[in-house]
C-alpha cells in the first residue's frame, strides 16, 4: 500500500487552510422552538444586504481597520514591497503597500499588483519593476480596488499602477 499520495493530499490541504482566513462572523442564535435564546426579546431578522457586484469586477469597499486614511478607488502614491508570502490557493497577499507620505501606517496587504499600464507591454520592464518590490520597494501612483470572491481564500485587493514615481 502506497501512502504517499494520501500524505501529499493532506499536506496540500494543510497549506490551503493556512493561507485562508477564518470566518469572523459570530454564530447566530437559533429561532427553533425549545432552543434557548439570549434574552427573550423577539427581534425580526433583517434581510441580508446584497454583497456587491456578483460579476467579479472590482468594487471599491469602505476603508477598514487602521487604514482609514486610505481611500479605495482614489489615486495615491504607495511604496510596494514583496511580503514574502506565497500560497497555493488564490488570492495571496504577496505584497505590502503603505502610503508614501505615511510610512509608519499599517501595511495594506495587496494580492495583485497590476503594472501593465506602466510597463508598456515590455516583459523586461515588468521584470525590472517587480524586482524593485523585492529590493527596497517600488514607489508608484495607483488605485486600490477589491475583486470580490477572487478565489477560495476570499476577496483580493488589487493595486493598479498608473505611474512610477
Amino acid at each position: 500500500m502506497n501512502v504517499r499520495p494520501l500524505l501529499l493530499a493532506a499536506l496540500a490541504l494543510g497549506f490551503a487552510a493556512g493561507c485562508s482566513k477564518p470566518s469572523s462572523t459570530p454564530p447566530t442564535p437559533s429561532n427553533e422552538p425549545g432552543t434557548p435564546s439570549a434574552g427573550d426579546s423577539k427581534q425580526p431578522s433583517a434581510p441580508a444586504a446584497p454583497s456587491g457586484d456578483q460579476s467579479g469586477t472590482p468594487v471599491p469597499p469602505s476603508p477598514q481597520g487602521n487604514n482609514t486614511e486610505v481611500k479605495m478607488g482614489e489615486s495615491a502614491v504607495y511604496i510596494v514591497k514583496d511580503s514574502g508570502i506565497r500560497c497555493i490557493a488564490p488570492p495571496c497577499p504577496s505584497y505590502n503597500a503603505v502610503l508614501a507620505d505615511k510610512p509608519d501606517m499599517d501595511a495594506i496587504p495587496v494580492h495583485d499588483l497590476d503594472l501593465s499600464a506602466v510597463a508598456g507591454g515590455s516583459e523586461q520592464q515588468m521584470e525590472q519593476l517587480m524586482q524593485r518590490t523585492v529590493s527596497g520597494g517600488l514607489k508608484i501612483r495607483g488605485v486600490l480596488e477589491v475583486k470580490p470572491k477572487a478565489g477560495p481564500a476570499g476577496d483580493a485587493t488589487i493595486l493598479r499602477a498608473t505611474q512610477v514615481e
